[in-house]
């Protein structure tokens, strides 16, 4: 029997929060806050049950220093949402759920991080911070005159020849109760994203000149933990973080165009009272296409299942357009496969007929962990959303849109 929710709410409360299992939100907790030398009243979230742990947080809400300044670092919305997502994924082999709570990153203001992407040779910026402003990218280390007839060529040269690793700096805040009904910073986490490929381009008279180069693997991770060891070393300058524990973790981006997000690929811990991250532990996350010659000879058992299931669906609708796959895997395991289902609906009930017989007769095709099906319209109107937690073993949670 599928069960329909006639309300958006439930539906986008359940995209926010995971998307899996029964909804039970826990009794919130009130506590203060310390703001300086003024105490606030805060609360603290009631914890959602779901398939995915997430953490806590704190009402109301405090906006990040550098919040929104993401989108003019890095280039692809998928990878802007995986780092983000992952960098609390990564928390929480250090900051367990159960005891520590979220909060945006209170430390690192817009002007700092805008600093920190900056060449090491460029002036920096207007900042109120007292850390260090020197950019963390390397310098450019090219003197020309803009009236040089080959000054474009020179400085897209120069460019190729040092390109900018770090494209963003990313900092989450954990808090934990102190024992007398207030929370306070119990450790900070830090996301580095480096570029796969660094777009650049050169101006003169108005002309725009673009390039790019595609950044050696290796070559970005020597130069990441180059740059996390600096931005730990920073860190630790600031009174209020010299004695806390502190995650330095590390991620790739994807290209410009790529339709699956790029992954973390290291992190390492700066103990408390240490200035320094010790060792770095590898991180094992990927992020696969379906079907794709990729998936077809890594992930050879997850693609036969996932052809199965697409062969199902076509078999439906004569005018089916497609069915895109995407899994994300851990350590070489599958850890969730999510789906997009585009099709040229031409009524209601052809909507809810075509729901039904995919969440009834085509999902068990697929491999055995949490999937999300999202059906929708050709012009990119979402029309129904299927979500099997295979976690719980309950029959699948299923949504049609009314509008």
């Amino acid at each position: 029997m599928i069960k329909r929710v006639g309300l958006l709410f439930l539906s986008l409360l359940l995209l926010l929060t995971g998307c899996l299992g029964d909804k039970e939100l826990e009794k919130e907790e009130k506590v203060v806050q310390e703001k300086g030398k003024k105490e606030e009243k805060a609360i603290i979230t009631g914890e959602i049950n779901t398939g995915e742990k997430y953490y806590r947080s704190i009402f109301p809400f405090e906006p990040g220093g550098a919040r929104g300044v993401i989108r003019y670092g890095v280039d692809n919305r998928l990878d802007i949402n995986e780092f983000e997502m992952g960098l609390m994924r990564v928390a929480q082999d250090t900051f367990n759920t159960d005891k520590y709570f979220f909060q945006e990153g209170q430390f690192l203001t817009e002007s700092t991080v805008t600093n920190w992407l900056r060449r090491a040779d460029d002036k920096p910026g207007k900042s109120k911070s007292d850390l260090d402003q020197t950019g963390l990218n390397q310098a450019l280390s090219t003197k020309v005159d803009e009236k040089d007839a080959k000054y474009v060529d020179i400085m897209l040269e120069a460019n190729k020849n040092k390109p900018k690793y770090l494209s963003y700096v990313l900092e989450h805040n954990y808090l934990v109760q102190s024992g007398d009904g207030k929370v306070k910073l119990g450790g900070v986490v830090i996301g580095l994203s480096f570029n796969s490929t660094f777009y650049y381009d050169v101006k003169k008279d108005s002309l725009i000149y673009p390039g790019e180069v595609k950044l050696e693997r290796n070559k970005v991770r020597k130069e990441a933990q180059k740059i996390a060891g600096e931005v730990a070393g920073r860190l630790r300058t600031n009174p209020k973080l010299q004695d806390i524990p502190i995650v330095v973790a590390l991620y790739q981006e994807e290209e410009r165009d790529s339709v699956t997000p790029g992954n973390f690929f290291a992190a390492g811990v700066m103990k408390k009272g240490s200035n320094s991250i010790s060792s770095w532990e590898e991180v094992d996350e990927d992020h696969i296409l379906f079907p794709s010659d990729t998936a077809s000879k890594k992930k050879r058992s997850d693609y036969e299942k996932f052809t199965a299931f697409k062969a199902k669906v076509q078999e439906y609708f004569p005018n089916f357009i497609g069915v895109i796959g995407k899994g994300f895997y851990k350590d070489g395991n599958l850890q969730r496969m999510t789906i997009e289902i585009p099709v040229q609906f031409r009524g209601k009930a052809e909507i809810i007929s075509f729901t039904q017989f995919v969440a009834t007769s085509a999902l068990d095709d697929l491999p055995d962990v949490p999937v999300e099906v999202y059906i929708g319209s050709a012009v990119d109107q979402p029309e129904a959303l299927i979500v099997k937690d295979e976690t719980t073993k309950e029959e699948p949670f299923v949504h049609i849109y009314r509008k």
